[in-house]
């Protein structure tokens, strides 16, 4: 199995550093360049089957690299990036000044603990390696279009790593990364951050 992992590009929620799962978010002018540079890097990629977050920062760069690649989409919930619950759509700063109690719990037990409203980090784990175990005993080459913590998830899971060696992989808005799995060991093929100089 080859995946080719694309984040997003960049929203204004990403811009001002705001906790974003679930709620939409428009693209920032440098995003709107990102979305370029990936439909020139990914050129006409053989693929087999493109997948997609539900969520509109993911679908709608879906949806260009679908219409470049001539494949059908499928939309799978798995690759929505972790529910933030109450933290959504806020800053670092208003977390912990609005649900300063909330946020020490999750600090402390990141992986465990439940944001109300929200979902834990196992969780997010378990339906992520869940989807990826139906994916990885093919010798098919799948594009995922979704989140950054999303695919610091698949790396961990597919590099036999631990849960909590998700944060030695910064993928910024509009990164492309590759990695390969057989024989049940997975090895990481590229990792492109798609920085864009104002």
């Amino acid at each position: 199995m080859k995946l080719i992992l694309i984040r997003h590009v960049e929203t204004i929620a990403n811009y001002q550093k705001k906790y974003i799962g679930s709620t939409k978010s428009d693209y920032t002018n440098r995003g709107k360049k990102q979305i370029i540079k990936i439909l020139k890097s990914i050129g006409n990629e053989k693929v087999d089957k493109i997948y997609s977050s539900p969520l509109p920062r993911a679908l709608q760069i879906s949806k260009k690299i679908s219409n470049k690649l001539y494949k059908d989409i499928e939309i799978e919930n798995a690759l929505k990036e972790l529910n933030f619950g109450v933290f959504e759509n806020k800053t670092y700063k208003e977390v912990k000044v609005e649900y300063e109690d909330e946020w020490n719990e999750w600090i402390n037990d990141y992986i465990n603990y439940k944001i109300p409203k929200g979902e834990s980090l196992k969780e997010v784990y378990k339906r992520v390696s869940s989807f990826i175990d139906s994916l990885k005993e093919s010798n098919k080459t799948f594009l995922l279009v979704t989140h950054g913590g999303i695919i610091q998830t698949i790396l961990t899971y597919l590099l036999d790593l631990n849960i909590n060696d998700r944060w030695h992989f910064k993928i910024p808005p509009g990164s492309i990364v590759e990695i390969e799995y057989k024989d049940n060991y997975g090895i990481l093929t590229k990792l492109m951050t798609n920085k864009i100089i104002d």
